[in-house]
């Protein structure tokens, strides 16, 4: 027979239930008939359950450093590829962009160089006329004449080259402008806002976290001899109970290792055609057949 014991506490009475002794103890567990190969979740049922997770976990930086002063999402928003995320304090590199543009946009120089040229050939083949005809100039100025027009060329030559490392110095200062906008590289889920607005960012320290979710997967652990009915490229098809609706998916990944704490392995199953509703973090179910 239990005995009954009561222990007063203040005005709470606790009732406890006791063996037959007050030290009884459980018989211990007998190890040795687990079956280890079959060690798992729902190990002797034919559902597998696992979770539905986004393609990857990405945690988004800047490529430089600087002071948040915009932050255009929040935990939770759908984003498409290319949306805005973050900006970073931009007046000073916004005005060195004006200033290599305008620097690359002014001609005056590669308009008097080109008629500087024009007029120097006109005048060389002038004085080449005048020259062959009857000597009427000196060869000297002949000469003279031949050098002012390559210089000119030459100038023109420079000009023009400096023109192309002027457009290359508007385009590193544009390039360096928009690193200071952060966009989302896929469509995905902000996942985490890990810096605010009005504080410091770090080159290459994460601000961001995006679940991509541009691929859903499906992903479980299994016991080893369920692992083995399964193949990489096998055709599959997933259950979620809350809606009680099937998708289908693709096996796209089976670990080659069995975790030696669980005995189970790793699978992934890529979703095709996601439904709506299908999102990171949705609980689904994949059936086997046991052998």
């Amino acid at each position: 027979m239990h005995a009954l014991k009561y222990i007063a506490c203040g005005s709470v009475v606790l009732v406890l239930s006791l063996g037959q002794g007050a030290h009884a103890q459980s018989a211990p567990i007998d190890y040795s008939t687990t079956d280890y190969a079959n060690v798992g979740l729902d190990a002797t049922g034919t559902d597998i359950r696992g979770i539905v997770e986004c393609r990857d976990d990405l945690e988004l930086s800047f490529a430089v450093s600087g002071v948040i002063t915009e932050t255009a999402v929040v935990e939770g928003q759908v984003v498409a590829a290319g949306d805005t995320l973050m900006r970073l304090d931009q007046q000073i590199e916004k005005i060195e962009v004006d200033r290599r543009r305008i620097q690359w946009e002014g001609t005056a120089d590669i308009e008097a160089a080109t008629a500087r040229v024009e007029v120097g050939e006109q005048q060389l083949a002038a004085g080449q006329r005048v020259y062959d005809a009857a000597r009427g100039i000196s060869f000297e100025e002949l000469q003279n004449r031949q050098l002012a027009y390559d210089l000119a060329v030459t100038e023109l030559a420079r000009l023009q080259t400096q023109k192309q490392i002027e457009e290359l110095d508007y385009q590193t200062a544009q390039e360096s402008l928009k690193r200071r906008t952060l966009v989302a590289s896929t469509v995905g889920i902000i996942s985490e806002v890990i810096r605010r607005t009005g504080e410091s960012a770090q080159a290459n320290d994460p601000v961001l976290q995006l679940c991509d979710i541009s691929e859903l997967f499906f992903v479980a652990n299994l016991p080893v001899k369920r692992a083995e009915l399964i193949a990489q490229g096998q055709m599959v098809t997933l259950h979620n109970t809350g809606r009680d609706a099937d998708f289908s998916g693709e096996v796209s990944f089976v670990s080659p290792v069995v975790d030696p704490a669980s005995g189970l392995r790793r699978i992934k199953v890529r979703v095709i055609d996601a439904p709506e509703w299908l999102s990171p973090g949705t609980s689904a179910a994949l059936t086997v057949d046991p052998q």
